[in-house]
């Protein structure tokens, strides 16, 4: 491989490796829109699903009930698509970790994972705390006649981005039944204003002007000095939607249920993950320098790599137990390097060129990594078939990162060291080897 080769290969890994930590580790809004909607990317450790023990969450407990112009023959059917729904929205607000069960014959139960901070609690309480059937008025008495329509009349809510002229506006777009126009129509032309209500909670204090002609298209465009951006308006869409479902819901508890190991808990854990990142970063460029630096880069791919895929399988859970199987499997990883390393600063030292001591270190190390790695995973397999939750999170981590690192350790620092080897074939000093076996 030519230096001018190695020096682009070198870049465009770079490159790569950027856009991979970026996504695991930062959280942002697309800067364009998608048919007029902007959306947020979640990262990958954002993503992971963690276990009860290092992370709180907050469990409603709902009374599902048939509202009075449905028959109860189809309760059943009622009440998954009500389950579905109230999953469905709690997710769109970024709430990856989301179950829902049913409980008893007319119960539904509500569990969010990862919950990390107050704000949190407060959106999901604002969002399906007690979710209530939401209707349309012309009046803020709500008087006879001034109903305009009700949940069962809604066909879909989205939020919009709109230029009124002078500036983007956002506003919650709601849809009407098509054989619902006409009277909508009826009913808006002349109205001063719309109001809207989740059950007996009004939405729209002020109300929200109309034309003179009213609702004519069965689309009302919801505005509000609330809405100041799209993160604000989603949630009002979403609080519109809670009051679509289905089923009427009593909310008869809620409460937070917090880690087994206390909360916080997972925050202390991954600056412990950083430290020990860290700890072992520093003790590799001191004991090797370039060659430890090289090393960096490839462990980066690793974790990168690795996090993309456990937050990826649904059925991975990150438990406490779950955290020692990474810091194993990320001990494991650095000393596949180091085996590759220590057998090159051997034949080094016995008067091998560095480029010949490199390539038959990686020869004689492969059976010793491939093995380790191997026997990790299989032990990782074997916890996967066990029916504990905790031993399944150790399964699932064991099982996939020694893969991961057999592709990291065997084939990147494979192609790594040849692109090093390029820039440097003899001078062994760089890598803090000595000819003789001279310390430095």
């Amino acid at each position: 491989m030519t230096k001018k080769r190695s020096k682009c290969l070198f870049v465009l890994f770079s490159i790569i490796l950027v856009v991979l930590l970026i996504a695991s580790f930062v959280n942002f809004t697309y800067p364009f829109s998608v048919n007029g909607n902007y959306y947020s990317y979640s990262n990958f450790v954002s993503n992971l699903k963690l276990g009860e023990d290092i992370s709180s969450s907050y469990r409603f407990i709902y009374r599902a009930d048939l509202p009075d112009h449905v028959s109860g023959s189809n309760y059943g059917e009622l009440k998954m698509v009500t389950m579905e729904g109230l999953k469905s929205i709690v997710q769109s607000e970024g709430y990856k970790d989301v179950s829902v069960a049913g409980y008893a014959e007319d119960y539904i139960v509500l569990q969010v994972g990862n919950i990390l901070t107050k704000q949190d609690e407060t959106d999901i309480n604002y969002l399906v705390g007690a979710p209530a059937a939401i209707s349309f008025w012309t009046t803020s008495t709500r008087d006879e006649g001034s109903l305009i329509a009700s949940a069962q009349d809604v066909v879909s809510v989205e939020e919009l981005d709109v230029f009124n002229g002078t500036e983007n506006v956002h506003i919650v777009e709601v849809k009407f039944k098509d054989e619902l126009k006409d009277s909508i129509a009826s009913k808006t032309k002349g109205a001063s204003a719309i109001f809207i209500f989740f059950g007996d909670e009004i939405f729209t204090p002020d109300g929200m002007p109309l034309g003179s002609d009213g609702i004519t298209d069965g689309i009302i465009p919801i505005q509000s000095s609330a809405f100041v951006d799209k993160t604000t308006a989603n949630s009002y869409a979403n609080k519109i939607r809670t009051g679509m479902l289905p089923l009427n819901l009593t909310a008869v508890d809620h409460a937070i249920i917090t880690a087994s190991y206390g909360n916080g808990a997972n925050i202390l854990l991954y600056i412990a993950m950083i430290l020990l990142i860290l700890i072992g970063f520093v003790y590799l460029i001191v004991k090797y320098k370039q060659l430890g630096w090289l090393a960096c880069f490839n462990l980066l791919f690793f974790i990168t790599i690795g996090l993309f895929l456990l937050q990826s399988i649904p059925l991975v859970h990150i438990n406490f137990s779950g955290i020692i199987a990474m810091v194993i499997c990320l001990i494991i990883a650095v000393d596949s390097l180091i085996t590759i390393f220590e057998r090159a600063k051997k034949y080094y030292n016995n008067e091998a060129k560095l480029y010949v001591s490199m390539k038959t270190a990686q020869k004689d190390s492969l059976f010793k990594v491939l093995i380790n790695n191997l026997l990790v995973s299989i032990v990782g397999l074997f916890c996967l078939l066990m029916p504990s939750m905790g031993i399944q999170s150790l399964g699932w981590v064991m099982f996939v990162l020694p893969i991961v690192n057999l592709f990291t350790s065997l084939v990147l620092m494979r192609l790594f060291i040849k692109m090093y080897l390029a820039l440097n074939a003899f001078d062994g000093k760089k890598c803090n080897f000595h000819k003789g076996g001279k310390d430095a």
